[in-house]
């Protein structure tokens, strides 16, 4: 898919070893509106301050690189930065302040600035509309699949996202890049990226950890028909969907994962007990154990929301996994409803409803199963 005014590139520059590409560029024609939701995390990389500092804001470039998070390396890596800003500026022709960078990998090693010295002149080089894929492979780490999702409607729009594991809210450990033809003010933009990242990026978890150098970009070239009166609304129902299915993909890609889990509280007192229920169940590891073994262990289930600290009577508390009511207000089922819910769990995408019975708020989140393959995985990760 092209989306006008844009073009991407992905190489190897040798962070990775191999050939396995691990520097990634977007560059678009001109200065284009940019909005950026980052990490909450207190640790934060280099990359993470000195970007999120410009914006909303406008970008023209946009440098990944994967392999090394440049993250706890202080002074040097504030400089590396601002360096790499500063080489994808003289390529591009355009001010540093136009230039978003971003960064994955392990943590606290050094970033080898030579090396994207010699690579972004390269991948700027490289950089073409229909790079979108490639742009994609180059910004993976643990994942096992590129993930790039496009749209279509009176703007277009395509983006791509990394990440597998140290998944949650307020960011998680991914990196997400949206662009646009659409014409929008970079205020706007702001508005509605976070609306549209708190219902996707913001609403998945696999593992309960938070990064240092959580990302997500969306940058809006104006090639398109401008945003005017309601375009601004049919512009966000057009791009969440987009979001949201890279949000679930990063689920579906999850470190060890077999199930991917649409999660949703309902009938909760207000927001703020909707998501500490969502996230009490989501994260249990009583219940992601059970969901690896498909087990309707609807127990694990309602304990995890009687302890998340959000208000309801246990007594008006109903459960569902996919169509099967599993407990209803007090009441398990029986056996037949849990042969069901075994069936159901046995896919590898369902969704499990729990409704409080306190009110009216609602929350939809996307969590996985835990399975040994996870700890294996992030116990061998440096090695």
């Amino acid at each position: 898919m092209i989306v006008n005014g844009f073009a991407f590139a992905g190489i190897h520059c040798g962070l990775k070893a191999g050939e396995r590409p691990d520097l990634a560029l977007i560059v678009a024609d001109r200065p284009a509106s940019c909005a950026g939701v980052f990490t909450t995390n207190r640790v934060v990389a280099a990359p993470v301050v000195q970007s999120r500092a410009l914006l909303p804001g406008r970008a023209q470039v946009v440098v990944v690189n994967s392999g090394n998070a440049n993250a706890c390396t202080g002074a040097a890596g504030a400089a590396a930065a601002a360096r790499t800003a500063e080489i994808a500026a003289e390529v591009v022709g355009c001010a540093p302040s136009l230039v978003q960078v971003a960064s994955t990998g392990v943590i606290g090693a050094p970033l080898p600035i030579g090396r994207l010295e010699s690579g972004i002149p390269l991948a700027a080089e490289a950089a073409a509309p229909d790079g979108l894929d490639r742009f994609a492979r180059a910004i993976m780490t643990t994942d096992t699949r590129p993930k790039v999702r496009v749209a279509q409607g009176p703007w277009t729009i395509a983006g791509a996202c990394k990440g597998a594991g140290m998944i949650h809210p307020n960011m998680a450990t991914m990196l997400a890049f949206l662009v646009t033809d659409a014409a929008i003010s970079p205020g706007d933009l702001d508005r509605i990226w976070r609306a549209v990242c708190d219902r996707s990026f913001n609403a998945i978890t696999i593992d309960g950890d938070t990064s240092t150098n959580d990302t997500a970009l969306l940058l809006a070239s104006g090639d398109g028909p401008p945003l005017q009166g309601d375009d601004l609304a049919a512009f966000a129902a057009l791009l969440e969907p987009v979001a949201r299915e890279l949000a679930t993909d990063i689920v579906r890609d999850a470190e060890g994962g077999t199930k991917t889990i649409e999660l949703t509280i309902s009938g909760a007192a207000d927001q703020p007990d909707a998501r500490a229920a969502a996230q009490a169940v989501a994260l249990s590891p009583l219940v992601k154990t059970a969901l690896f073994g498909e087990d309707p262990n609807w127990g694990r289930i309602v304990a995890a929301a009687g302890r998340s600290g959000a208000i309801f009577e246990p007594g008006a508390v109903r459960l569902w996994i996919g169509d099967t009511l599993l407990y209803d207000r007090g009441v398990w089922q029986g056996a037949g409803a849990e042969r069901a819910a075994h069936e159901t769990m046995t896919d590898a995408e369902y969704a499990i409803r729990l409704d409080l019975g306190a009110g009216e708020a609602m929350r939809t989140i996307y969590t996985c199963d835990l399975s040994p393959e996870y700890v294996r995985i992030n116990a061998d990760y440096r090695s």
